[in-house]
């Protein structure tokens, strides 16, 4: 595993206990709670300093994986459904940044765990620097020069994503449809449970209160805390989420591919500039200058004037090609690491979806044999 990659049992970070503060301006606060190895943490943030935060580290670490947030909503912030989604999501995001030294440790996360109020970084005066920075935090991928085996990871998983995205997006409508449907059909028994089975009792004569046994509706009203809508929707609700947080992860790092490949186009033209430059001088050099040119200036100030530029794109060609090389070779171990943690949230919520379907096969195969014992001793 890579240096900038952490042990994760050396961290411990949980959102939880999202509560709606009741001021004139409504909103949800989560708590943030922990350790790691400058000690405990405990504190709440909004969703919009989450935003905050992650858009001082993209500034702050261009070309480098950041992990995703849910995106931003025009309304019903306060709808239990948004609230549940963004608390799995937000967790999601703190335990992503816990496995990078160089997400965790920066200023902009360490300030956001233990003060109130996030502080802007001095990104610009990194940013003059930025190649430098790079080898200083990542010198083993700066060391390390391109290979095809890199290149091959970071394109195959490109095509995994373009080919992997229309899947999930199915699934997602499909999982929220499958939650509307569990909805309705719960919707639908309590209505069977409360109005109809009494009032066909009712019209039967059939006296409940004086009977030892369970009628029909008892039953019904037996196997309510078996169904109950809420934990229905938010066993549906766990793989709808997760299926988002992929989707969201993988616009994450599509972008960072993406930019890489703009890079490359930047570096591609650089060196198209530059020889068209050398080219230039030589030629000055040998012939010296053009009729125009010779009213403008003299052939000693040209070619002087044409190094310097000459001399100010190797330096900006060179900044490209470390960062270039740096990126990629990131970029192909992230993606073989963010690889394992995506096979493992999979598995997790398989195992949890799996659990329930269990647990909700035996309640109704309970369920449907009482059902059948209470009518058999009835005489029906």
């Amino acid at each position: 595993m890579q240096y900038n990659i952490i042990e994760q049992n050396k961290i411990v970070v949980n959102v939880v206990d999202p509560k709606i503060n009741q001021n004139q301006d409504e909103f949800v606060m989560y708590n943030i709670e922990g350790q790691d190895n400058q000690g405990n943490f405990q504190i709440q943030h909004r969703f919009s300093e989450f935003y905050q935060l992650r858009s001082l580290l993209v500034q702050k670490w261009q070309y480098c994986y950041i992990p995703s947030l849910p995106q931003k909503v025009v309304q019903g912030n306060l709808s239990l459904q948004l609230i549940y989604q963004r608390l799995v999501m937000l967790n999601h995001f703190m335990k992503q940044l816990s496995h990078f030294q160089f997400l965790w440790y920066s200023n902009e996360v360490q300030i956001f765990l233990r003060q109130q109020q996030i502080q802007d970084s001095n990104s610009n005066e990194q940013q003059k620097n930025y190649a430098d920075v790079l080898i200083s935090t990542f010198p083993d991928f700066a060391e390390n020069a391109i290979d095809q085996e890199n290149e091959t990871k970071i394109e195959q998983f490109f095509l995994f994503i373009q080919n992997a995205t229309p899947i999930l997006q199915n699934y997602r409508v499909n999982m929220k449809n499958k939650i509307n449907i569990s909805k309705n059909y719960f919707e639908q028994m309590n209505i069977f449970k409360n109005f109809f089975i009494p009032e066909y009792e009712v019209i039967l004569q059939i006296n409940v209160e004086n009977q030892n046994i369970y009628q029909p509706r008892k039953i019904f009203e037996d196997d309510e805390n078996n169904c109950d809508l809420s934990e229905n929707q938010k066993q549906f609700y766990i793989m709808y989420i997760q299926i988002k947080i992929e989707l969201n992860e993988f616009n994450v790092l599509n972008e960072l591919i993406q930019k890489r490949k703009e890079l490359q186009l930047d570096i591609q033209s650089l060196n198209e500039q530059l020889q068209k430059q050398v080219n230039y001088v030589s030629e000055t050099q040998t012939n010296g200058l053009n009729i125009i040119m010779k009213f403008i200036t003299t052939k000693e100030e040209e070619i002087e004037k044409s190094l310097n530029k000459l001399k100010q794109l190797e330096k900006e060609l060179t900044i490209k090609v470390q960062i270039f090389n740096l990126i990629t070779n990131k970029l192909a171990s992230d993606v073989q690491f963010l690889k394992q943690i995506f096979l493992e949230n999979y598995q997790n919520v398989v195992r949890q979806m799996s659990r329930f379907f269990k647990q909700n096969a035996q309640k109704s195969v309970s369920y449907y044999q009482n059902l059948l014992q209470q009518l058999e001793k009835q005489g029906l």
